[in-house]
């Protein structure tokens, strides 16, 4: 689950920060009451993103596009969607289960379904999404994170990973430094739609280098605003909300145009 504090879309102020860091902010003072977009629904928007790219200069494929779309429906166990959604869970203190603190036990079986999901477009999708999740793996044990049980497991998975892009290599029809560079476009379509879903109020730099520029995102005058030229047009979309009021789903689309 993707947590905003706040329905409307904020005006950005204040100094650009990086965009994680922003993101994981808006989580850690959400409550279980505040509104949030289901996972599933977030990958969906950042197909959309990924549609509205500049697909030539970017070799992008619409297996590849379709791949970026599904690259977190594993999680629909745990969020369900904007038609069926689950109300949050919460951890010891009160604070509500987002994606940002989810432990291996959960975060893996949802990452296992979403690269198998993918990679029903095609062996090319498959390895861009397991390639997603193995980043995230590697920067989870950099970080120390877990215990040691936990680290064994998120260990296992990299190497359960290693071996699927070996095996789907031969049939993904690209190079991998070519495949590495995709993996890098879906992190970006993956975090521009975090940006979206969970409405910090800042502009924030995405850490991706894509074209040889990282590119900025900010909300001004009611419109989502990129400062790079990686859009090949202008793009509206519609964030799911969902919040539980007396255990029943209460549901907003929140209208945002991007450009």
């Amino acid at each position: 689950m993707i947590f905003r504090t706040e329905l409307k879309p904020l005006e950005s102020r204040g100094d650009v920060r990086p965009a994680f860091e922003a993101i994981s902010e808006v989580q850690q003072k959400a409550a279980v009451t505040d509104w949030y977009v289901p996972q599933p629904d977030h990958c969906r928007i950042s197909g959309e993103l990924a549609a509205a790219l500049d697909c030539k200069r970017l070799n992008l494929r619409e297996p590849v596009v379709r791949a970026i779309a599904m690259h977190d429906v594993g999680w629909m166990p745990y969020d369900g969607d904007a038609n069926s959604p689950i109300a949050p869970g919460k951890l010891e203190f009160g604070q509500p289960l987002s994606f940002i603190n989810a432990q291996p036990e959960r975060f893996l079986r949802a990452w296992m379904g979403s690269i198998q999901a993918a990679q029903s477009t095609g062996p090319l999708g498959g390895m861009i999404v397991s390639g997603h999740f193995a980043r995230l793996a590697r920067m989870y044990l950099e970080r120390g994170a877990g215990t040691p049980e936990q680290r064994e497991q998120v260990e296992q998975f990299q190497y359960r990973e290693a071996a699927r892009m070996y095996r789907l290599l031969p049939a993904a029809g690209l190079p991998l430094e070519e495949i590495e560079k995709l993996v890098t476009v879906l992190q970006f379509c993956d975090l521009a739609s975090l940006y979206l879903c969970a409405n910090p109020a800042a502009p924030v730099e995405l850490p991706q280098v894509i074209n040889g520029r990282r590119a900025r995102f900010s909300f001004e005058q009611g419109i989502f605003r990129l400062n790079s030229n990686l859009l090949d047009h202008a793009l509206a979309l519609e964030i799911p909300c969902i919040r539980f009021v007396d255990r029943k789903p209460e549901r907003e689309l929140v209208p945002v145009k991007v450009q």
